[in-house]
């Protein structure tokens, strides 16, 4: 097992009705609200949020409009925003990139560049930022609970994460009732991310047996209650389930002994989100199969473990196992209507050169597998 500091300062307050705890969490004269495009409106959240903050004597201001790949620009307009209201805390209402977008905002209050600089390490580290506090809307990232925020610049095409303990959430506000109107594709788009981190951290260097264990876990529960959401998306149980599922995913859980040093699945997911707008859950699906293709035989036991764990799948063959376990996670995101092929999500072949440059400019930076660029040709090759 590898050395490992085990950290998280978020506090969850997890269940039906939990944002009405908000005042109790709050002990600050001024907020800024963020909100994506009007989700947040129309199922009653902001109005309620308001009237909570109203209740704690809590002034604030919004900022809304942010997008579903959450831009540096829409960030730095927050800032300026916060800066001018001079807002002492920052709450997100919303989804990853709203949460993302405000972690950005919290660093970005205590600087006098962009936000970007941080992404692109032009800037010294932060030493310090606003509280951030989160109400949570789809079962997605996990950015609720951890240090990661992840933005993007539309002009260059290029999309990056920046992680810091000081972006950690301070109160994460988890009620699966405000999941209920996400979309079915939305959903299980959702939980598409949710299996994807989870794969990632677990193909990484390492000898950790209970985390190896509770990530199968994750993952077949994430398939089971992604395939019974389909046909019922008001049923709280499973709204709950993948709601906390997704938390779990990417809260540091699932990284615990492991040497987490590649993110190459992600980086690559990356690249096809800012060519193709298909959307992070249909994009981290067709690299994740196409990736587990291409390094199947640097994976075998890893993947037969998974095999066992998640599918029931057993045998002398380790090549055959890994082979129909790839094939069973083609199948369950088919079952949920995610993409697994480029062609399936609607994409051009004569979009291949476009893509490719897209992999060059979110090249890889965190691996431990170095991609040249017949790698990322014959990986492109792999997702038609």
């Amino acid at each position: 097992m590898e050395n490992f500091t085990q950290y998280n300062p978020t506090k969850v307050i997890f269940g039906r009705e939990v944002t009405d705890q908000l005042p109790t969490e709050l002990s600050w004269k001024k907020a800024l609200v963020i909100i994506g495009e009007d989700s947040a409106k129309r199922n009653g959240l902001y109005a309620r949020v308001v009237s909570l903050m109203n209740m704690a004597g809590l002034e604030h201001v919004t900022y809304s409009g942010v997008k579903a790949n959450a831009t540096y620009q829409d960030a730095d307009a927050a800032v300026q925003k916060a800066k001018d209201y001079q807002a002492e805390v920052v709450i997100a209402i919303g989804g990853c990139s709203v949460i993302d977008t405000a972690k950005a905002v919290a660093l970005g209050v205590y600087s006098k560049n962009s936000v970007w600089d941080f992404f692109m390490v032009k800037e010294a580290s932060p030493e310090k930022a606003l509280p951030v506090l989160n109400i949570l809307t789809i079962a997605s990232t996990g950015s609720v609970m951890n240090n990661v925020s992840v933005l993007c610049d539309q002009k260059s095409g290029v999309k990056k994460e920046f992680s810091h303990d000081l972006i950690y959430p301070k109160t994460a506000f988890l009620d699966p009732y405000y999941s209920f109107t996400v979309p079915l594709k939305q959903t299980t788009l959702g939980v598409s991310i949710t299996i994807a981190y989870a794969v990632q951290q677990f193909l990484n260097e390492g000898d950790a047996l209970l985390t190896d264990y509770i990530t199968a876990d994750l993952i077949r529960l994430s398939i089971q209650n992604g395939k019974e959401i389909t046909g019922n998306l008001q049923d709280y149980k499973l709204r709950a389930n993948l709601m906390w599922l997704a938390t779990i995913a990417l809260n540091d859980t699932l990284s615990a002994g492991r040497n987490y040093t590649d993110k190459s699945i992600t980086c690559i997911a990356f690249a096809l989100d800012m060519c193709c707008e298909i959307g992070h859950g249909a994009s981290l699906a067709i690299v994740l199969c196409a990736w587990l293709k291409m390094h199947q035989y640097r994976y075998l036991s890893r993947i037969k473990f998974l095999a066992k764990q998640v599918f029931g799948l057993d045998g002398f063959d380790y090549d055959a196992t890994a082979t129909s376990f790839i094939r069973k996670m083609e199948e369950f995101y088919r079952y949920v209507q995610v993409p697994v092929r480029l062609s399936e999500a609607g994409v051009n072949e004569t979009q291949k050169q476009e893509i490719l440059l897209s992999f060059q400019r979110n090249k890889i930076t965190v691996s431990n597998y170095k991609m040249t660029d017949k790698d990322y040709e014959t990986l492109l090759e792999l997702m038609w």
